[in-house]
């Protein structure tokens, strides 16, 4: 069920997250919004009009409403940097409130997204389907394209880029511990992919009803409350290995963190404070106060 809401949901947490062009790229989301919709269906001039005016109601929201907590998160983040206060439980808390960020995003745009796909015809909803199958074939040749050791070395080449855009380049320990960090890692692309398929699945037969507003909007409602995390069923094997990756990630970046030099908690502090001006600067309820 990829749309223009992910493509915007991810830009915008990628951007708190990593602080890369960040008011660059929130000040083209419109632009980048569009750009990802077109490439899934080809639009009539109706449904871009429509899309484009529903996608630029909901960024003046998010400036409006949603930007002044990303700041007070990441003010909250620098402060514990400050007092070295960086545990398990902290990061986690940093991440049920992303959460929080993303299920409010997500329920903003539930029924834009209904609406627009109930407007879809038959030609557009074939396309959409055959990128869905197209996209699990890929998934799946890059799964079977690696062998485990691979897949372990791409993981930490991964992470390691990622903490490098926060630390600057990580010393031996730092790496060793992201090498143990990739062996404890327990294998769950089985259950990613099987529960991407059921999702799909469920989507493609959703769209089937798309001409009856009330059967549509129950079956995409379902789906919605799947994408969040807490309400989705899982087998029990899924379940522990998700919690057992989810601890080990968390106490990885806690131990990380504790590995860090001067030099690397001064650029991360530079970093989050370039990621918070950045954000007061895009911040609607700023600009409102700044011309009063």
């Amino acid at each position: 069920m990829k749309l223009w809401i992910r493509a915007l949901f991810l830009a915008c947490l990628a951007a708190l997250l990593m602080g890369c062009g960040v008011r660059s790229t929130y000040n083209n989301l419109d632009w980048l919004a569009m750009r990802w919709l077109n490439d899934q269906v080809n639009l009539s001039a109706e449904q871009e009009l429509k899309a484009r005016n529903a996608i630029e109601r909901k960024l003046a929201w998010h400036c409006e409403s949603e930007l002044p907590d990303y700041i007070a998160l990441i003010e909250r983040i620098d402060r514990d940097v400050v007092t070295g206060q960086i545990t398990v439980d902290v990061l986690d808390g940093y991440g049920q409130a992303i959460g929080t960020f993303g299920r409010r995003l997500l329920d903003r745009a539930q029924p834009t997204i209904i609406e627009f796909l109930a407007s879809l015809d038959d030609q557009q909803v074939e396309r959409l389907i055959e990128d869905i199958y197209e996209r699990n074939d890929e998934f799946e040749d890059d799964r079977e394209a690696l062998s485990p050791e691979e897949r372990q070395a791409a993981l930490v080449e991964d992470m390691e880029r990622s903490l490098r855009r926060l630390l600057g380049r990580l010393d031996a320990d730092q790496r060793a511990r992201l090498e143990q960090w990739a062996q404890w890692r327990q294998p769950d692309s089985a259950f990613e992919q099987e529960r991407r398929e059921t999702r799909d699945q469920q989507f493609i037969e959703a769209l089937t009803v798309r001409n009856d507003p009330i059967e549509f909007e129950q079956r995409m409602n379902t789906l919605f409350a799947l994408l969040q995390p807490e309400s989705r069923p899982e087998p029990d094997p899924a379940q522990r290995i998700t919690a057992h990756n989810r601890t080990n990630m968390l106490n990885t970046l806690v131990d990380i963190y504790e590995l860090a030099n001067e030099r690397q908690i001064k650029r991360l502090r530079n970093r989050i404070g370039d990621l918070a001006d950045d954000f007061r600067e895009l911040s609607c309820r700023d600009q409102d106060r700044a011309s009063s």
